[in-house]
């Protein structure tokens, strides 16, 4: 799914308007409509409903939603804040019914707990901070005690810019956007400003959507089903991969493990894993599926071995010089994709000569901490994007950067937002997982992108599945790949 920026969704409700054709008012109606359905799917139970509406279409769909809703039996009260608007906004005026002007705070109504409040002053369509009445009734609004849901995106907040130093938004619970997800949904710094969001279709041209120029979208859980390796009947274990995992080191074997039994459990023919001397033990009894290659150091990793086949490197070696050393030696020789993860990303972070030594379409699992240690500080999320796309097109690489609505980048720098995980993956080990599902698929024969697209979302599947037997908070690493298996065959929960 595309994501468009506001200048581009405008542009598409007029394509719309213009070659459906359908009137704007009328186009404002289908939205409105959408709009209420999913609300009367969260919202079973009837109880009073408040709705603010500034005087832009913004505020033309809350009118509308607001008599919609009493049409199907609900108490609604209707808020406005100025007294003239837009042509749409004052059709929608005029059959709305009983509706109080706002014009100084005085006027704000108390409102009851269990009430619902709608969020219609501003759209998509704000470029500057909000300021007087309208930051004074935002801010009594977030100070209530009240369910808020934002008509399209919450007032306040740009669709495709980051917000000033102490702007002022409305905080809601739930916003409800209209056809296509806003750029901003997909960044830390928004998740007050969004709450938990849904898109609704309301009818907007998908030809003129499809043709749209966008290097940003919201991958599709059909399409990456789509991506699934699936083996012939006469498949043999080397016919469906083979993979060379560098991890490990005196301490810290469990990040190999952890690695390898996720890329088994990822459906890869043949593991081999490269530890140190330490750890032969260790690796043959945790994961006995799992070829173990001794290196030739009792502690760390000094020199990698791997030309011919997929290789994995990173989890738990620590940056010793030693481990440094064949690192650099590696990338040398190296010439197939490779998948580079934690302290192999800290090495890389300590000397950025070898970045450009990577062999091209190669993948990079960094945390956001990871990433700033390589590429420096970004001044807001929106620049952390730009920053992501600027470093895979000048290093033609593939990079995850993990988190909520793990960010995946291509090297030619389009970005997809990934639709699964959840807060309980924030726990040591899970990228030692990741890492082991992206090089499975890797090895297996997908492109690099693929396999770190579709890695991705299987480790977040994963995730989502152990949360719902064992919750959030208890959520271990090992557990993830306890339900890889699920993941070929459930949808996203």
């Amino acid at each position: 799914m595309k994501i468009l920026s506001a200048s581009q969704v405008r542009a598409a409700d007029q394509f719309t308007i213009e070659n459906e054709p359908i009137a704007s008012i009328d186009l404002m109606e289908r939205a409105s409509k959408a709009f209420v359905e999913k609300f009367l799917e969260l919202f079973v139970d009837k109880r009073p409903v408040a709705i603010f509406c500034g005087t832009g279409n913004n505020g033309g769909d809350g009118l509308a939603i607001g008599r919609i809703l009493v049409e199907t039996g609900w108490e609604v009260s209707i808020y406005v804040l100025g007294k003239t608007g837009s042509e749409d906004f004052e059709k929608n005026l005029s059959k709305a019914g009983d509706c109080k002007i706002l014009t100084e705070p005085s006027d704000f109504p108390s409102l009851q707990a269990n009430q619902l409040v709608i969020d219609g002053l501003f759209g998509s369509g704000l470029s500057r901070p909000i300021e007087g009445i309208a930051s004074q009734l935002i801010q009594y609004l977030n100070s209530q005690s009240v369910v808020r849901i934002s008509i399209d995106i919450a007032s306040g907040v740009y669709a495709d810019q980051a917000m000033e130093k102490n702007a002022i938004a409305l905080k809601p619970a739930y916003t409800i956007s209209f056809q296509i997800p806003k750029l901003t949904f997909f960044h830390p710094y928004s998740e007050e400003y969004t709450g938990k969001w849904y898109v609704v279709d309301i009818g907007l041209d998908q030809k003129f959507i499809d043709n749209q120029k966008s290097v940003f979208a919201f991958s599709e859980e059909k399409e990456l089903r789509g991506l699934l390796p699936q083996r012939p009947r006469f498949a043999h274990k080397s016919q469906v991969g083979k993979l060379l995992i560098v991890a490990g080191s005196h301490g810290k074997m469990g990040a190999a493990a952890l690695c390898a039994k996720a890329a088994l459990r990822a459906g890869i023919g043949l593991t081999s894993v490269q530890v140190p001397k330490c750890g032969i033990d260790i690796m043959q009894t945790l994961v006995p599926e799992a070829m173990v290659i001794s290196d030739e150091d009792k502690h760390h990793i000094s020199v990698i071995e791997g030309s011919g086949t997929t290789v994995a490197v990173g989890p738990g070696i620590e940056t010793k010089q030693i481990t440094k050393t064949a690192l650099a030696d590696f990338l040398d020789l190296a010439s197939q994709p490779l998948v580079l993860d934690a302290d192999a990303l800290n090495i890389l972070s300590e000397d950025k000569d070898l970045l450009s030594r990577i062999p091209p379409e190669s993948i990079l699992t960094p945390h956001p901490g990871e990433f700033r240690r390589l590429v420096g500080e970004w001044k807001d999320d929106f620049e952390k994007l730009e920053v992501l796309r600027s470093f895979c097109m000048k290093y033609s690489v593939n990079v995850v950067l993990k988190g909520a609505y793990s960010a995946v980048c291509c090297s030619g720098g389009d970005v997809f937002f990934n639709p699964t995980g959840n807060p309980g993956m924030a726990t040591a080990g899970s990228g030692d997982v990741l890492t082991g599902i992206v090089a499975s698929f890797l090895a297996q024969g997908l492109r690099p992108f693929d396999a770190l697209r579709l890695g991705v979302y299987i480790h977040g599947l994963a995730g989502d599945l152990a949360v719902e037997e064992i919750g959030q908070n208890s959520l271990i690493a090992s557990d993830i790949i306890s339900y890889i298996s699920n993941s070929f065959n459930r949808k996203s929960v």
